[in-house]
């Protein structure tokens, strides 16, 4: 095959080739299993083109029929790539709670966690959220109370055929192109969205994926420690996408009036032990450093879906989010109507 040719000297797919042996990948009986692995060690060999990633995404897109629709305003979502093997607690989920109490809708996708013992479906099922509520109902959750949350496996049955490859590479500790897609197939489709990535080369990567697949609003970050989230610990790394411009600066910590932490106090562990931490930030009892990581996230979440101005107007809504009770009542609301009640 010619675009595997192309692939074994190196050479970047167009944006048309991409999709095309995506379409092939995703197929159950036009491709066999060995020309699948290839393509995908040789996708993560020569390093991934944004061309590449934008049309696994639109060919996904085009596979499971999502459209663009149910425009909300200030839709966004906040969450990593994983794999950063941090094991801190779960920020982004924390945070996107905290930014739908600011007035944020947050459409959270997840799934269970596979780098971390915690991910965003643990926790949530921990606190008491029904993860696989029907859409309908969770859309639902998402107007009335600011946030719902998407469960992967039940939008992504197209997954099922490269699962069985995707496990037998990880065995040999070999990740593929579908280790950066999670962020960028919410089924809701937001235009506005914070990303953090394992490495710094994947955030040229995804944000110029980004532009193709037309973000109006994307910050996509890594810390120079190597979370991937906005952090206390060092300056983070930024690449935003605004309209179709793109900046690329470093936040730290004190230019934000936040006091540097250690990566040791950002530590998490268990769902019980996440849950314990979650409820502590969202009540207001964790002042510390876990409490600041979360508001420079739910900041940054605020900013991209054109709630505040800035980073610091976003603080200080995370704050007031907190400080209410607003974040708390949040999920409250969001575990009663993900429950039917």
């Amino acid at each position: 095959m010619k675009l595997i040719d192309q692939l074994l000297i190196g050479q970047h797919l167009t944006l048309t080739q991409a999709e095309t042996i995506f379409r092939l990948l995703f197929s159950e009986k036009r491709m066999d299993k060995i020309f699948k692995k290839l393509i995908l060690v040789l996708l993560q060999k020569k390093g991934e083109h944004p061309n590449e990633l934008a049309g696994l995404i639109r060919t996904i897109k085009t596979m499971e029929h999502q459209k663009q629709k149910n425009r909300i305003s200030y839709l966004v979502d906040g969450c990593g790539t994983g794999g950063d093997q941090s094991h801190t607690f779960n920020i982004s989920t924390i945070s996107c709670i905290v930014a739908a109490g600011a007035g944020a809708h947050v459409a959270k996708h997840g799934n269970r966690g596979v780098t971390s013992q915690c991910g965003s479906a643990d926790l949530l099922e921990a606190l008491g959220v029904k993860i696989n509520a029907s859409p309908k109902r969770m859309f639902l959750a998402l107007k009335t109370c600011g946030i719902g949350y998407f469960h992967a496996p039940l939008y992504h049955s197209l997954f099922t055929n490269v699962q069985p490859l995707r496990m037998e590479l990880s065995k040999k500790k070999m990740r593929t192109i579908f280790n950066l897609i999670g962020p960028l197939v919410n089924p809701l489709n937001p235009r506005s969205q914070v990303i953090g990535v394992f490495k710094k080369q994947l955030a040229e990567t995804v944000v110029q994926a980004g532009r193709k697949l037309n973000y109006q609003h994307l910050m996509v970050v890594i810390s120079n420690d190597g979370l991937d989230e906005l952090t206390t610990t060092d300056k983070t790394f930024v690449i935003e996408l605004k309209k179709g411009i793109l900046k690329r600066y470093l936040i730290s910590p004190s230019s934000l009036g936040l006091k540097q932490s250690r990566r040791s106090e950002l530590k998490g562990g268990s769902s019980k032990d996440n849950c314990e931490i979650a409820l502590a930030i969202l009540t207001g009892k964790e002042r510390g450093a876990k409490f600041d990581v979360v508001l420079l996230n739910a900041a940054a979440i605020l900013y991209v879906s054109g709630k505040v101005k800035n980073l610091r107007e976003g603080l200080r809504e995370a704050r007031k989010s907190i400080d209410s009770g607003n974040a708390y009542q949040v999920l409250k609301n969001l575990i009663r109507m993900s429950h039917g009640a």
